[in-house]
């Protein structure tokens, strides 16, 4: 059997403080002075230990009262100046009057009790309540895989965890009309499960375990019923605000990182486009300039091809052209010789008769003749037959080397007299009286027959065609 003392150090080491048990139960004040607004009524306090409750509620100046059975408890409240009387909750309960009471409280104590002494507890409580009072239970929560595996058995007099579903439906079965459940306490754990934002990769994956951890371990440690007499009761919405929701929150930490993933992927998304649209830009221009190339290439080859055939052409024009010209000049060039030679002997011919006996006594009488059928002519016939008798006289000088060297010397002092006659009878042929120098090959055109004038003409001409 356990004792007093035992249970009483029991409280202590494991329960908690007397402030961290006050704290935990400020959350039901603002529905208890509802409640006891609507009915003027005392509160009671079954199995009130060390009596946090009801130094509580005595601080609000609400009307309270309890019972224990541990005497030490007893003890320590009466010392404290708390109404606080030793008793078994059943037996006080038969000894109150119907509907005596505005509010019935029990903390941690109907898993104390044994199913069927909790239904007597509840019939009991349903008959001392006021119509509009309320029945206000507080239990550990084996929803908590941690309280009912491990925590519950921390207190051997703990008879066995009540699920919530379980203690609701006895108080309805009671006769209950509006029983509501409020998970409590969770605030106090060490809950530190976050979960992921939803835009993580895997986040639906992760945050399904974390929720699973969350429910089965993290759920709120105790949970609470407020059963009202009656359904129409004004403080029920009052005793529903109570229920908070259990959402896990999403981590800050976590969603800051994708705020500041989402700006960099944005930001690389950003310049991505950015990249893009300059590399189809580069892609459009290089596109448009490769095919400016391929139409510039294909211009230079017909432009090379043509240029090939017409050069081909020219050249074989050239060629032909060239050849022709080739021929001709050497026709030419034999005419030319040929003439050459005529004239080269027909020059010999004459002066070999100039210089016969035959021509030289023959002279006058052809002078005289000469000059008989030119009489009564022109001026110009006059010096035509002048300039006969002066070529005449400069043949039979220059067979005649001394008389052709003093001719050459008076004439040499007498420079106006010398430039008339080489005016009258020409350079070339006086030259070799008036200068006494050997006379040398006929190498002037002038000296050349009309047939050598016409050949040296078609030469001079083939020349010229051949180097345009």
């Amino acid at each position: 059997m356990v004792t007093d003392d035992f249970y009483r150090a029991l409280e202590d080491r494991f329960r908690g403080s007397r402030d961290l048990i006050k704290a935990r139960q400020k959350v039901y004040l603002p529905f208890v002075e509802a409640i006891l607004g609507h009915v003027p009524k005392q509160l009671l306090d079954i199995g009130c230990g060390r009596a946090e409750w009801l130094e509580l509620l005595a601080e609000r100046g609400l009307p309270a009262s309890g019972i224990d059975l541990n005497e030490d408890f007893v003890v320590e409240a009466q010392r404290a100046a708390l109404p606080v009387a030793r008793g078994e909750a059943i037996e006080f309960f038969s000894r109150q009057a119907d509907q005596s009471y505005g509010l019935v409280s029990a903390f941690h104590v109907v898993e104390h009790l044994g199913f069927e002494k909790l239904l007597a507890f509840l019939k009991e409580a349903y008959r001392v309540l006021d119509n509009g009072g309320a029945l206000l239970l507080e239990t550990p929560n084996p929803a908590n895989l941690l309280v009912g595996a491990c925590n519950f058995y921390l207190d051997p007099t703990h008879e066995r965890p009540i699920p919530s579903v379980l203690l609701s439906f006895a108080a309805e079965f009671s006769g209950f009309e509006r029983v509501i459940v409020v998970p409590v306490n969770r605030d106090f754990l060490n809950n530190d499960l976050e979960l992921l934002p939803s835009e993580f990769a895997g986040a639906g994956v992760v945050n399904k375990v974390v929720s699973v951890v969350d429910e089965n371990f993290m759920q709120a440690p105790d949970y609470a019923i407020i059963a009202f007499k009656s359904a129409d009761n004004e403080s029920i919405a009052l005793a529903e605000s109570l229920i908070t929701p259990t959402t896990l929150p999403i981590s800050d930490k976590e969603t800051e990182d994708m705020n500041t993933l989402f700006a960099r992927v944005l930001e690389a998304e950003t310049e991505r486009l950015a990249l893009q649209a300059k590399v189809e830009l580069a892609a459009t221009e290089a596109a448009y300039l490769k095919d400016r190339v391929a139409r510039s290439e294909e211009r230079v080859r017909e432009v090379r091809l043509r240029a090939e055939k017409d050069l081909s052409a020219s050249k074989e024009q050239a060629f032909a052209r060239a050849s022709e010209l080739e021929a001709h000049l050497q026709r030419a060039l034999v005419r030319a010789a040929t003439a050459e030679d005529t004239a080269h002997r027909a020059q010999h011919h004459v002066a070999a008769m100039m210089a016969s006996t035959s021509w030289r006594l023959s002279s006058p009488v052809r002078a005289g003749g000469l000059t008989i059928r030119k009489i009564g002519r022109t001026k110009a016939a006059i010096n035509q037959l002048a300039q006969l008798g002066l070529l005449h006289g400069a043949a039979y000088v220059r067979c005649r080397p001394v008389l052709k060297q003093r001719l050459a010397n008076v004439l040499s002092r007498m420079p106006r007299i010398r430039a008339g006659l080489i005016k009258m009878a020409g350079f070339d042929a006086i030259q070799g009286v008036v200068t006494g120098a050997a006379m040398p090959a006929v190498a002037s055109v002038d000296r050349l027959t009309a047939r050598g004038r016409k050949v040296h003409a078609d030469l001079l001409s083939a020349l010229n065609a051949r180097t345009k």
